[in-house]
């Protein structure tokens, strides 16, 4: 193998030496710019193109960063609503009077109805007494398929008054595989 390697090397050196001056000139130029694009130009176009993609990671960054501080805004602004203990009307929804509470519970039933739901027991919790309104909760022991079970809850945040959900849990019953057991707390809030 060296001796191949040293075949080659004398038969560029006789090669080398039967060129004129001005061939070895311009063979050495052509070279050392061969050479210098190797060295140079491609380690330089890849640091260019990380440098592109690095700008443009920079500026999703920033995208992200103006999102974020726009949200931050919102929730400031919501932080000083839940602090000053206002309630505003959400798409046109009311607060609750005594007398509504009760129909609350008559259209919390009717909808279990019309939907399937089997409204096993109903326990009504103590109001809790706000600044500016009143808590009513209530825990509601349901019986439904799954798919009922979650119309259901969509058709409570369609109601024309505020109503939250705040605890949910959800269990298979064991007698029928379709079948499952849910308790809920529902929450409206009455107007002082």
């Amino acid at each position: 193998m060296a001796d191949g390697l040293n075949e080659k090397i004398a038969a560029l050196k006789g090669h080398w030496q039967r060129l004129s001056k001005r061939e070895q000139v311009i063979a050495s130029i052509t070279l050392v710019v061969v050479l210098s694009a190797l060295f140079f130009q491609f380690p330089y176009t890849m640091q260019k193109r990380s440098m592109h993609a690095l700008r443009g990671k920079i500026t999703a960054e920033e995208k992200g960063i103006l999102d974020l501080t726009a949200q931050i805004t919102e929730l400031k602004g919501k932080a000083e609503r839940i602090k000053n203990r206002t309630i505003p009307a959400i798409r046109g929804r009311k607060l609750s009077d005594q007398k509504s509470v009760v129909l609350f519970l008559e259209d919390v039933s009717s909808e279990a109805r019309r939907l399937g739901v089997g409204l096993v027991a109903v326990h009504p919790s103590k109001e809790i007494d706000k600044e500016k309104y009143k808590e009513v909760s209530m825990s509601l022991d349901l019986k439904a398929r799954y798919r009922d079970l979650a119309e259901y809850f969509k058709k409570l945040e369609q109601l024309s008054r505020v109503v939250s959900i705040r605890k949910i849990r959800i269990e298979s019953c064991p007698d029928t595989a379709s079948v499952c057991a849910a308790q809920i707390e529902a929450v409206t809030y009455m107007a002082k």
